[in-house]
């Protein structure tokens, strides 16, 4: 996934004291290597096994949680009469050796075969306990030609 191109804001909590958010916007694209496999049933049915491993996010600002962010991402999605659905998880680390579980949804397929959805944080370790947010992404490509383009909000503890 090329991914994320950050800009930040503080938001305040409300409580004993007081303690500090940081709601990040989220717009970039991660790179990975994809490992997916295509299952046709029949000629409107087709299952595909998606797996692919990230090797990073392109950001435009370093410090952002997300520009160290690598690791799985796996699920299936199901093509059926030209009708894609599906779901998964990402299960990544980051720099500091925080974990972070993004899950996704498949809402479409555009006509070059690059999948399009939703996603959201599930929780994590570290700096990702507690975050939450999501947005969309629209992936796909072969090879080293695979990129994922995220945008979304997350708003980290």
């Amino acid at each position: 996934m090329k991914m994320f191109l950050m800009s930040a804001a503080l938001l305040g909590v409300a409580g004993v004291g007081a303690a500090q958010a940081e709601t990040i916007t989220v717009e970039g694209v991660g790179k990975g290597t994809p490992n997916s496999m295509q299952m046709p049933v029949s000629e409107d049915l087709v299952v595909i096994h998606n797996q692919v491993e990230y090797d990073g996010f392109e950001t435009t600002d370093p410090d952002s949680p997300f520009a160290s962010l690598t690791g799985p991402c796996f699920g299936a999605a199901l093509v059926e009469a030209g009708t894609v659905s599906g779901s998964g998880y990402c299960h990544y680390s980051d720099a500091d050796g925080d974990m972070a579980l993004m899950e996704w949804t498949v809402t479409g397929m555009g006509e070059e075969g690059r999948i399009t959805g939703d996603w959201m944080v599930r929780g994590g370790t570290g700096k990702w306990a507690g975050a939450s947010g999501g947005g969309s992404f629209d992936a796909g490509g072969e090879g080293a030609e695979y990129t994922n383009m995220v945008t979304g909000e997350v708003t980290m503890p």
